[in-house]
């Protein structure tokens, strides 16, 4: 009996082909062999996301007039449709508008065009006595919640206060970053919440379950008194559209080359005319 089989050294495992090698761009694999831009990772969660172009997600804070939430909830809802009523954008906004004792925190998901009317319709209205935008994540591949949904609160006051020490050269990181991990998991509660299928009524008021997670006075009047962070007026003001600006090349035709220099038919004095032509 033969023993070829037996004594055949094992296949060697095959190295991944080099990228000007393989068939297709969407077959490309990341490998180490690949030059890794930030466009291929700007489709690589538009990919995951099922998207052609990229969501947004801004995290802000602000202080307005004591009103109840539902009131509030109602002055901000009106504020949506009038933007949703003359924008073309067909995405709708989506994310959690959280309504405390004086205080809002919002975190809102959409695409680009839709966040940046959004904030421009906020910039304009008096709804937000002080506001600083706290985070700015381009490019998300997912999303928290799949519509507006929408929280009140009035344990805040009932909170104990965050002892911060101004003299910790890294509070303002630190508080920052203290108070996204609370938004995110206040994001995530929320939302295991909405998915919940046990239950078909669902409060619009936040519960004592959420109170751990809830950023304090102290944290909320710090975030709004940091110089470092926009206020949604220069966050709209700042990340605005850029003006129609009409060049020379778009009142000239035929469009000139780009080695045909502007002043080809200027003569001057002691100019030599090579057309041949008259004077």
């Amino acid at each position: 009996m033969s023993t070829s089989s037996t004594s055949r050294s094992p296949d060697k495992k095959k190295k991944p082909l080099p990228y000007f090698m393989q068939k297709s761009e969407e077959g490309a694999l990341p490998s180490f062999q690949n030059r890794r831009t930030l466009a291929d990772h700007v489709k690589d969660n538009m990919l995951c996301a099922g998207r052609k172009s990229y969501f947004q997600r801004i995290v802000y804070v602000g202080r307005h007039p004591r009103v109840t939430g539902m009131t509030l909830r109602d002055r901000f809802l009106k504020l949506i449709k009038e933007m949703q009523e003359r924008t073309t954008n067909e995405i709708k906004l989506f994310g959690l508008m959280i309504n405390f004792d004086g205080y809002t925190v919002h975190m809102v998901e959409s695409a680009e065009e839709t966040i940046g009317e959004y904030m421009h319709t906020l910039a304009g209205c008096d709804l937000l006595e002080a506001s600083r935008v706290v985070l700015v994540y381009n490019n998300i591949n997912q999303r928290f919640f799949r519509k507006l949904v929408w929280r009140a609160s009035d344990y805040l006051n009932e909170l104990p206060r965050t002892e911060l020490d101004q003299r910790d050269p890294n509070l303002t990181q630190a508080t920052i970053d203290a108070f996204l991990v609370k938004v995110y998991k206040l994001c995530k509660m929320v939302r295991e919440e909405e998915l919940d299928e046990r239950s078909a009524f669902k409060s619009l008021y936040l519960d004592e379950n959420y109170e751990e997670h809830t950023p304090d006075i102290a944290v909320l009047e710090y975030l709004l008194g940091l110089q470092c962070l926009f206020t949604v007026p220069e966050y709209a003001s700042f990340y605005g559209r850029l003006p129609d600006v009409t060049s020379f090349r778009d009142r000239v035709w035929p469009i000139p080359k780009d080695l045909t220099p502007y002043d080809v038919f200027e003569t001057g004095k002691y100019d030599v005319n090579l057309t041949f032509g008259g004077k």
